[in-house]
């Protein structure tokens, strides 16, 4: 079977690479990026590479698809965010090699922000309160960009002086929802026309940046309203393919639904760590068995932001992280995998 995998400086496709070569046989990974270094500073679990540079982002997706065509490629594992709508849209350009992604109204539904949450909001499903504008919202409050994915653009306003510091960046293309303290959570999935394949729950225990960044450092974690949530939310948008449910859970117990991504996500290492396939829907029958409980983390990242944690006088990551030494894995390993760690570390850097 022939894979074509990407952008392959990404911690994600390392990741995906890495456990699809251990866990499957008789794959062939094809991996690409639109970054020059990677032509020597890649992945060892790329059996081939290639790199497109210097394209803007319709001709770099169109060139994808065109080699999906010429070099008939089984299964296309795209894990750039910001080009998913794109490619989806464009997906009968790619053949077969999209077959396990659904439709772009399914995407969109579950992507844009505002239209999830009017689409759920007879549903049983306990969501933030949402404002009318930036002037109208209650302090706290957070800006979220509505079609932007992650953390990517999401501003806090916890004063008036901080609505006043960022009035200027935001556009009409936010939403605006009520701050929710507690801690995060993310229930993950492949789904088929709305039916669970897959499924695995996780806590974050270290965020970039710290208030409500991208997960760093998780653990699992299941509670029964997430597959109940997930459940209830697919039955209303019957999408195929990937996607992670991110929660609020509060000191007062509630489960708070804060956004779907129907993409590959961040944190997929900690599922696949502790015996989730989410591929097997895709690509068949694996070795897998479940593992010990296995915490993951993203390195260097978790190390740098230690020392923001200590600025801020919040030892818990830390202490957490020193507790479970034996217990902790690295998405990507220095010894393990030595260029593809350094493309991470070059990804940030150009």
């Amino acid at each position: 079977m022939r894979i074509l995998l990407g952008e392959i400086s990404s911690y994600k496709a390392i990741v995906i690479a890495s456990f699809l070569k251990k866990e499957h046989k008789n794959l062939y990974i094809i991996s690409y990026d639109y970054n020059r270094i990677t032509k020597n500073v890649h992945t060892r679990y790329s059996n081939e590479h290639l790199v497109l540079a210097n394209l803007d982002k319709d001709t770099y997706i169109d060139t994808l698809a065109d080699y999906c065509a010429s070099k008939k490629i089984d299964i296309f594992i795209p894990v750039h965010s910001d080009y998913m709508g794109t490619i989806i849209k464009k997906k009968k350009a790619f053949g077969k090699s999209l077959n396990y992604i659904g439709n772009y109204n399914n995407y969109l539904q579950l992507h844009e922000k505002d239209i999830l949450l009017s689409m759920v909001k007879d549903l049983d499903i306990d969501t933030p309160i949402t404002y009318d504008s930036f002037n109208s919202a209650q302090v706290p409050f957070v800006a979220k960009p509505k079609n932007k994915s992650s953390s990517k653009g999401v501003v806090y306003i916890f004063s008036e002086s901080d609505r006043k510091k960022f009035k200027k960046i935001i556009t009409a293309e936010y939403i605006f929802q009520e701050y929710i303290s507690g801690f995060g959570c993310g229930y993950s999935v492949y789904v088929d026309k709305g039916r669970i394949i897959k499924s695995y729950g996780h806590k974050r225990l270290a965020e970039y940046p710290i208030s409500g960044g991208s997960s760093i450092y998780r653990k699992s974690f299941f509670d029964d309203r997430m597959f109940e949530v997930a459940t209830m939310v697919f039955n209303q948008i019957p999408w195929t393919g990937f996607a992670m449910i991110e929660f609020k859970y509060t000191l007062d117990n509630r489960l708070i639904l804060i956004e779907i991504n129907p993409r590959i996500w961040g944190s997929i290492n900690q599922g696949l760590q502790n015996g989730v396939d989410f591929f097997e829907p895709i690509i068949g029958k694996s070795n897998l068995s479940k593992t010990g409980d296995i915490n993951t983390f993203l390195s260097p990242q978790l190390y740098l932001n230690f020392l923001i944690y200590i600025f801020k006088f919040n030892f818990n990551p830390i202490l957490y992280f020193l507790k479970n030494l034996t217990k902790n894995k690295s998405d990507v390993s220095f010894i393990n995998d030595p260029l593809g760690y350094v493309s991470i570390i070059f990804r940030k850097l150009l």
